[in-house]
């Protein structure tokens, strides 16, 4: 039993085995394969969520769009202005809050979307091709736990929508 905690005290010694470092180096990689199989749309992964959001919950306000993307203000915007210039989702004020404006997919952004959902599958499946369907299941079991377990240490914690 002390070998192994001895093991795992060494091999957390050296920096490219902690988890940050390893989720951060999984994130530039899930960001090149999805900007690699989505080129022919010119669409981001923060792009495509946003997209995939409004499509599944429909018409929201940016900061709850923001809250569902757990994304800040400021990139929730930055996101939504690129997608509004695109013509793939429309921003109106809100009829109960003038300061605040209310995004939509529109058709074109529908149209887009259906485009890139294979290729974002498609993503996913490059992502986690080095595991068998059983470490796929458990690894996205374990993000999850880490994600929600951790949500209020965010400064963009995971809100559900409104």
């Amino acid at each position: 039993m002390n070998d192994i905690n001895e093991q795992i005290q060494e091999d957390h010694a050296d920096f490219r085995m902690m988890p940050g470092y390893l989720l951060r180096r999984c994130h530039q990689i899930g960001v090149a394969i999805f900007l690699d199989e989505c080129k022919q749309l010119e669409l981001t992964p923060l792009q495509f969520g946003s997209l995939a959001a409004l499509d599944r919950f429909g018409p929201m306000d940016q900061v709850s769009l923001g809250g569902v993307m757990a994304l800040d203000r400021t990139t929730i915007l930055v996101v939504l202005s690129k997608l509004d210039r695109c013509g793939l989702i429309e921003r109106r004020p809100s009829d109960t809050d003038k300061r605040s404006r209310i995004a939509s997919i529109t058709e074109a952004g529908s149209r887009l979307l259906s485009k890139a959902r294979p290729l974002a599958e498609d993503a996913q499946e490059r992502i986690l091709a080095p595991l068998t369907a059983r470490e796929r299941s458990r690894l996205v079991d374990l993000l999850a736990k880490v994600a929600d377990g951790n949500n209020d240490e965010s400064r963009a914690p995971y809100r559900r929508p409104r």
